[in-house]
């Protein structure tokens, strides 16, 4: 497994992260795993125990390797990977607009899967989760609690969907669209607006018109990103930032 690692202009422990990255990649060491000590894995690539130690530490930092003193180095968990990718991101406005571009690939696929797997159960807990809302926003709630409602409505049609590996991305990311959303309900009449909205998709996904549920869902989002964009430029935020795309 180790031969064809090769060593390039780049530093040498930034090519041996890239190349143990590429193994967990292409499950060569899969999640969970215990990578070889320092000292093993220095004499399988012919490198110093000093480079695989700054290589190990690369591969922590991005999150796909989790060191755990006086036990190894281990793969770490795929969820755990993409969270802490995640993590990593600010909410400028060019990354509203890639973060709205990926959440209506996702959530509009989610749409379209809940459909073909829905069934009466489906139907209550949507029912249930709309009602909710409507109390919360009847009682003047607080900004968290729409926020956490709103989370709610997403993530049951993506669970819906019945695609595990979907949910799993939309859960990873949740710490991310979390701090757009409670952005969002923050806009006066924002919270309102998504409400019926959410009231038409959850309607066309009853009705099991797949065309009339992935175009509500998108305009749904597509509503949202504007209003945080507009918002942004109201507050001076990010002017340099290109949102016309």
């Amino acid at each position: 497994m180790y031969e064809t690692f090769k060593v390039d202009r780049k530093s040498i422990s930034a090519s041996v992260a890239e190349y143990i990255q590429d193994l967990i990649t292409e499950k060569k060491f899969t999640e969970g795993q215990k990578l070889p000590s320092e000292r093993e894995m220095a004499q399988k690539l012919n490198v110093s125990r000093n480079t695989v130690r700054e290589a190990y530490k690369i591969l922590a930092a991005k999150g796909y390797l989790t060191i755990k003193h006086g036990n190894g180095v281990f793969v770490s968990k795929e969820e755990e990977t993409i969270k802490h990718l995640t993590s990593q991101l600010f909410l400028r406005k060019d990354q509203i607009v890639e973060l709205f571009t990926i959440r209506k690939v996702l959530e509009t696929k989610a749409v379209e899967l809940a459909i073909r797997n829905l069934t009466p159960q489906n139907k209550r807990e949507l029912n249930s989760i709309l009602h909710m809302t409507m109390e919360t926003l009847s009682n003047e709630a607080g900004k968290e609690e729409l926020a956490q409602l709103d989370q709610k409505f997403h993530l049951t049609i993506t669970r819906i969907s019945g695609n595990s590996i979907l949910l799993r991305i939309m859960n990873s990311l949740i710490d991310l669209l979390g701090d757009a959303r409670f952005e969002t309900v923050k806009i006066p009449g924002r919270a309102e607006l998504s409400l019926r909205q959410h009231l038409e998709i959850g309607e066309a996904i009853m009705q099991g018109s797949t065309d009339l549920a992935v175009k509500r869902m998108n305009d749904h989002l597509d509503s949202v990103e504007e209003s945080i964009l507009l918002n942004k430029n109201k507050n001076g935020g990010d002017s340099d930032a290109d949102i016309s795309s």
